[in-house]
């Protein structure tokens, strides 16, 4: 790793190290300080686990020395065996019943000696225990008798369920001292008084002032002449004694957090890690800072805003709120929740570091703002939506305008539930499920644009708009990238193509340019050297034959020339109304030496003396002139030649029919190429352009010009609009 990589990775980790010691400062600030101390401490008050099993504790004392006071169990056992041989000597089958029914049992939660204690019958009404056995069963019915059995047995599993209970358990210890008697009448100790304890309480103390079997618990003692003391052994079991060592590590880990010297050490040392930065790593830190803040950039305000208007109302709101977070994470060991409150605590630190920051930009440079993402937001969805509207897909636009009214709805209903800041925790929950609702709605928005904008794009395309596809970016644009990338493909192929044929069209029009020149001088010097009138046969022939050749070659340059010129655009046409029967006639009467020698019998039809058109005369000339040249090179000897020429209201339709003297097997619009002969042997005259300059210069002219074949029949049609 260069040092470079070194330095960024540790700006990076210091820079992280500050925002941690930031976030720990603030959470240390809140701890709340204990309101007891090594001193004043309490474990049956300030122990939850110590001061619910104390008040168990007391509730059994309750039923076992006042419920159960006059409770003889001898009696009611004695009482219980004569009730079974009198139902069974009278043979009738007792019906289970349970006059506790609808009342929980007495001990209902496992301790830890394995007995257990009820927590939730504290109001109930009884009859006296005793009364259970103090009856005649001779003057009792047989329904009597057996409610007595159930009621009765219950009693008893009671009582020996809460003596077992005070017998085993080794939590504590307690003294019943008799008002009356003047002395202690119960214990489960030899010396409650002298014994080594680490706190003792008399039941009269507030803790116990909860309602319990229809009357208060501390009263229930001194109402029955008691005084009632409670005490934690020096020999008490294991789990009560974790639990005054977990307080005990309570007020050690409280005295060091709550400390408001803890938050100033933290951020002190969050300012030596800044200002060590600030002067060895300097510039990679302001990149890193920098690339935070465009990061932040990117998300929209509409979302950030409300996040901050919630954080800010808690901190004013509850800026005297302690609690003891940090103090019980670390004592019951939940150090996932102490890790979440710090992670989150982070992220708050962070985000209003990014906030104030990108608040400070956009105060230096308000021009900003327009160039913010949610302003880009709202000119795309715009675009969007006329892009919509442009495409005539009717039924995806209303989707699209729903799901943008939706968008709407959902942000200024993020905004409406902040005037509900004082419920924060409602408020948060509004905001994360609005934003949530955005979101989606946003994510729907841009499948139905993307979709939009595919079929769109696609007729763009099929209607030969090679140039209508932008760079798409965000979800689901893949598919329109990929068409792009296919258009790109053609467009530089089309582009290739063009080039090509630019390239080609320049080298005829140069090279037909360069030999007109010497080609002339040729045909002249031609021209001298016959008039000289030489006497010799052998070279009067050779001149002849120059002659012939040169204006051939003169011919095929002109053909090029022309080619070239229709190619690239450049030819010009001269249109005006013309006669195109008088044009046809005079094209005829022209080349009528050839008709002559070619023994091609011309046979003109048409359905008026005269038909004007809106024609350049002189390029429709050479039209006529090449069909009419084809003709005689290509008919078969001693035929006939059609010429017809009709018109309607809209157009003129000009025919030539002649039977050809050769087989064609191609297609007859390869005739249309350049250099394409009919004659494949090449052994006629011509250049092979002839028809591709007649088809270049008809649709020029905005006409037609096809070709049909039938056996031997060539027939060529140009239709003209009038």
């Amino acid at each position: 790793m260069d040092t470079k990589s070194q330095n960024k990775a540790v700006s990076l980790l210091l820079l992280i190290s500050i925002v941690i010691l930031s976030a720990a400062s603030i959470i240390t600030s809140f701890e709340k300080k204990l309101d007891f101390n090594e001193d004043n401490i309490s474990y049956f008050k300030h122990s939850s686990e110590i001061n619910k099993d104390v008040i168990r504790y007391a509730k059994n004392l309750q039923r076992y020395y006042i419920y159960y006071n006059n409770f003889d169990i001898n009696k009611a056992t004695l009482k219980l065996s004569e009730i079974d041989n009198y139902i069974a000597t009278g043979e009738i089958t007792p019906k289970p019943r349970n006059f506790y029914a609808n009342i929980k049992p007495f001990l209902e939660d496992e301790d830890s000696s394995g007995n257990s204690s009820s927590e939730n019958t504290e109001n109930y009404t009884l009859p006296n225990p005793e009364s259970l056995y103090n009856f005649s069963i001779e003057s009792s019915t047989i329904d009597t008798l057996i409610t007595r059995q159930a009621e009765l047995s219950d009693a008893i599993n009671n009582y020996n369920s809460i003596e077992n209970y005070l017998l085993t358990n080794d939590d504590f210890h307690y003294s019943l001292y008799s008002n009356i008697l003047c002395r202690v009448v119960a214990t489960n100790t030899n010396d409650f008084y002298k014994e080594g304890s680490y706190e003792t309480i008399n039941i009269e103390d507030p803790i116990f002032s909860i309602n319990f079997n229809s009357e208060l618990l501390n009263d229930s003692f001194t109402n029955n002449g008691l005084t009632c003391d409670i005490s934690i052994p020096v020999t008490t079991s294991a789990s009560t004694r974790r639990q005054m060592l977990l307080l005990q590590d309570e007020i050690k880990y409280n005295n060091i957090l709550s400390s408001p010297v803890l938050p100033l050490c933290l951020l002190g040392i969050a300012a030596l890690l800044a200002s060590y930065l600030y002067l060895y790593h300097k510039e990679i830190t302001k990149e890193i800072l920098s690339h935070l803040n465009q990061i932040y950039a990117k998300i929209p305000a509409i979302f950030t805003l409300p996040l901050a208007i919630i954080l800010i109302t808690f901190m004013f709101k509850y800026n005297n709120v302690s609690s003891n977070i940090l103090t019980m994470g670390l004592v019951s060991g939940a150090y996932f929740g102490t890790f979440t409150v710090l992670i989150i605590t982070c992220f708050i630190v962070v985000f209003f570091s990014l906030f104030i920051s990108q608040g400070i930009i956009l105060f230096k440079n308000p021009r900003l703002i327009f160039k913010s993402p949610t302003t880009q937001i709202i000119i795309e969805a715009i675009l969007d939506i006329k892009l919509a509207l442009k495409s005539k897909r009717y039924v995806l636009t209303c989707l699209l305008i729903f799901q943008a009214i939706t968008i709407i709805w959902t942000i200024g209903a993020m905004y409406i539930s902040l005037l509900g800041a004082n419920l924060l925790l409602r408020t948060f929950l509004i905001y994360i499920g609005l934003t949530v609702a955005t979101l989606v709605s946003a994510v729907i928005f841009k499948a139905i644009v993307a979709e939009i904008k595919l079929r769109y794009y696609l007729q763009e395309l099929a209607d030969g708009k090679m140039d209508t596809i932008p760079e798409q970016t965000g979800p689901f644009t893949t598919s329109i990238n990929n068409i792009n990338k296919i258009n790109t493909g053609l467009q530089n192929n089309m582009n290739e193509i063009l080039k090509s044929e630019r390239l080609k069209t320049e080298l005829i029009t140069n090279v037909s340019h360069d030999l007109k020149t010497p080609l002339t001088s040729i045909i002249s010097y031609v021209s001298l050297l016959k008039e000289l009138n030489i006497d010799n046969s052998k070279a009067n022939e050779y001149i002849s034959v120059i002659d012939n050749k040169s204006r051939r070659l003169k011919v095929l340059i002109d053909d090029l020339f022309e080619a070239s010129k229709l190619s690239s655009g450049q030819m010009k046409l001269d249109k005006m109304y013309s006669d195109i029967v008088a044009l046809l006639d005079q094209t005829l009467g022209e080349l009528s030496y050839k008709i002559e020698e070619s023994d091609i019998e011309f046979i003109v039809s048409t359905s008026s003396d005269s038909i004007l058109v809106n024609i350049d005369g002189q390029k429709m000339w050479r039209v006529f002139d090449n069909l009419i040249n084809n003709i005689l090179k290509y008919s078969a000897k001693s035929t006939r030649a059609y010429v017809d020429i009709k018109e309607d209201e809209k157009a003129v339709v000009i025919t030539f029919k002649n039977v050809a003297n050769y087989n064609m097997n191609f297609d007859a619009n390869e005739l249309f190429e350049r250099f394409k002969r009919g004659d494949a042997s090449r052994t006629t005259e011509g250049s092979g352009l002839g028809l591709s300059i007649a088809k270049s210069i008809v649709e020029l002219h905005g006409g037609i010009m096809n070709i049909v074949t039938d056996g031997d029949l060539f027939k060529i049609t140009i239709i003209l609009s009038k």
